[in-house]
C-alpha cells in the first residue's frame, strides 16, 4: 500500500491542546491550603497517593508516606476542586468526596471500609458514606440471591427469586430517591442524579404504533439528563458522569454521522457554561471521530473541525494547529458520504478528455491506484473479478494517481481492465487527489445514479455486500 505520512504534527498538537496529561495539570496551582488526615488501620504500605478522576482517567495529584498506625497526612497549596478522590497506596485504595470542606479526616480499617469509616470535619464524606453503605447492602443481598438462583431445581423456584431481585432492586431505587431528598443541593446529589434509572423504552412492543414508538424515544432523549448541572464543577471530576454522556452518543444517539453531530452539539452547548467541561469533551470527541472506524463517521471530525475550531470557538487553538487543520478540512470537505461527489476533469489512454459527470451508471465504483503499489497490484484482480462476477452490477471508473502514461497502460494491460472505465491525470491538471482524499491508495468510492456518495474507503472486499445491501434498500424506498 502506498500511503504518505501526513498530519502526525497536527494530531499531537490537537492532543496537547485538547487533553491535559500528566499528574495534576487540570488542576490550577494557586495559594490555597487543604489538609486531609486519613487512618487506614491494617496498612503495610510504605507510600500513599492522593488522587482524582477525570473523565474516565485517573491523576495523581499529590503523595506523601505513611506512618505508624497506616497514618498520613496530605498538605499542600492547590487549588483542589470539587470531585470524586480517591486514596491509593499499592494495596489498598478508597474513595472519597471533596467539596465544601478542604480540612478534613478519615479513619477506618483496611478490611471494612465504609462500614468503619469514621469521618471529622466533612459532611459531603457522610452523605458519600451513606450511599456507600446502601450499596454494599444492595450487593451483599443481590450476590445472595444470585447464588440461590443457581441451586434452583424447579421453574417456581427461579421465578421467586427473580421477583425477589425485582423487589430488591426497586427498594435499592426507593432507598436512593430518600438519600437524594435528604442531601439536598450537594455534589453528592449530582452523583445520585445521575445513576437515577432513565425513562423506559419499549421500542420493541407490539402494541405501540410507529408514531408512539418515535414519541416515545423522543421523550426518553430529551430528558436523558435531567436534573443534572452542567455547570457544576465537579461534574468532569465524577466517574459515572462519563459513562452517562458516552451511554448518550453511543447508544441513545441513531449511529449515523448527522444524528451524532446534532448529539454532540447539544452536548458541547450545555457545557458552555462550564470551561473545564467544555474543554474535556471537545478535545474527547474530536479525537475519537479524527480516524473513525466506521464509515462515514469523518463527517464528524469535519464538523468539529469548521463549526468550532476554525470558527473561533476554541480560544486554546493556536495559529499553527488552525493552519494544519485549514489545510486538512481541504483534504475531506468535499468527500463526505450524502454530498454529491466532485467533478472532476481527466483523459482516457488515448488521451480524450472524459468527466465524472457523462459516466451514466446506477452505482459507479471511483477506484483509485498507483500502478507501483504492492496492494494495489493485488486487490486490481480482485475487483475486477468481483466486476465480471457481479455482471453489471455496478461500473468502475478506474483512476490512477500516477503521471507515468506508459507504466498506466501497462498497468491496465497487465490486469486486461476491458470494461473498465480507465482514467488519469499524467498532466496533472486536476485536483482530484485533494478532493477525494487520495493520499494512500488503493482508494474505493462509491456513487449513485445521481452521483451522490453513497461509500467510501470501501475495502475491495467490502464491495459485493454494499452493492447488495445497498440495491435492496433502494427496491424497498421505491
Amino acid at each position: 500500500m502506498k500511503n504518505k505520512t501526513y498530519l502526525l504534527s497536527l494530531y499531537t498538537l490537537l492532543f496537547v491542546c485538547c487533553h491535559y496529561v500528566g499528574q495534576a495539570q487540570d488542576l490550577d496551582i494557586e495559594k490555597e491550603d487543604y489538609k486531609i488526615e486519613i487512618t487506614i488501620k491494617g496498612i503495610e504500605d510504605s507510600v500513599a497517593y492522593l488522587g482524582y478522576y477525570r473523565g474516565d482517567k485517573r491523576y495523581v495529584l499529590d503523595t506523601t508516606s505513611i506512618r505508624p498506625n497506616g497514618y498520613m497526612i496530605f498538605e499542600n497549596k492547590k487549588l483542589v476542586k470539587t470531585g470524586v478522590y480517591f486514596l491509593y497506596t499499592g494495596s489498598y485504595t478508597m474513595d472519597f468526596l471533596i467539596d465544601r470542606s478542604l480540612e478534613f479526616r478519615l479513619e477506618t480499617s483496611r478490611e471494612n471500609t465504609f462500614p468503619d469509616l469514621t469521618i471529622e470535619n466533612c459532611e459531603d464524606n457522610e452523605q458519600f458514606k451513606a450511599f456507600q453503605l446502601v450499596m454494599i447492602d444492595h450487593q451483599q443481598k443481590m450476590k445472595e440471591l444470585t447464588s440461590s438462583l443457581d441451586s434452583t431445581s424447579t421453574m417456581s423456584d427461579t421465578v421467586r427469586v427473580r421477583e425477589k431481585m425485582t423487589q430488591l432492586n426497586e427498594r435499592n431505587t426507593f432507598r436512593r430517591d430518600s438519600l437524594l431528598s435528604a442531601f439536598g443541593d450537594t455534589y453528592m446529589s449530582q452523583i445520585l442524579i445521575m445513576m437515577a434509572k432513565s425513562p423506559e423504552l419499549e421500542l420493541d412492543s407490539e402494541s405501540l404504533t410507529l408514531e408512539q414508538k418515535k414519541t416515545q424515544y423522543n421523550y426518553y432523549k430529551e430528558h436523558f439528563f435531567d436534573g443534572i448541572d452542567f455547570s457544576s464543577e465537579g461534574l468532569i471530576r465524577a466517574p459515572n458522569f462519563y459513562g452517562k454522556v458516552k451511554e448518550y452518543i453511543d447508544r441513545v444517539t441513531f449511529q449515523n454521522p448527522d444524528s451524532i453531530i446534532a448529539s454532540i452539539d447539544y452536548i458541547l452547548t450545555k457545557c458552555e457554561s462550564n470551561p473545564e467541561l467544555f474543554r474535556f469533551w471537545m478535545g474527547t470527541f474530536f479525537q475519537e471521530y479524527q480516524n473513525p472506524k466506521i464509515m462515514g463517521m469523518d463527517k464528524v471530525f469535519v464538523h468539529l473541525s469548521d463549526n468550532y475550531y476554525l470558527n473561533g470557538k476554541i480560544d486554546w487553538a493556536d495559529s499553527t494547529l488552525l493552519a494544519e487543520l485549514e489545510k486538512e478540512m481541504k483534504f475531506q470537505r468535499e468527500n463526505q458520504i450524502g454530498l454529491k461527489a466532485p467533478q472532476i476533469y481527466l483523459v482516457d489512454t488515448l488521451d480524450n478528455r472524459r468527466n465524472l459527470y457523462d459516466i451514466q451508471s446506477d452505482y459507479l465504483v471511483l477506484y483509485f491506484y498507483d500502478p507501483d503499489c504492492g496492494h494495489c497490484k493485488k486487490k486490481t484482480p480482485v475487483l475486477y473479478d468481483l466486476y465480471k462476477k457481479m455482471d453489471g452490477a455496478f461500473d468502475v471508473a478506474a483512476v490512477t494517481v500516477g503521471t507515468d502514461i506508459q507504466k498506466w497502460k501497462d498497468f491496465i494491460n497487465k490486469f486486461e481492465l476491458d470494461g473498465w472505465i480507465n482514467l488519469g491525470d499524467p498532466h496533472y491538471k486536476s485536483n482530484f487527489r485533494v478532493q477525494y482524499n487520495v493520499r494512500s491508495t488503493p482508494q474505493v468510492y462509491i456513487v449513485d445514479k445521481d452521483k451522490m456518495i453513497i461509500a467510501k474507503k470501501l475495502d475491495v472486499e467490502q464491495i459485493e455486500g454494499f452493492i447488495n445491501d445497498r440495491k435492496k434498500m433502494d427496491k424497498l424506498s421505491q
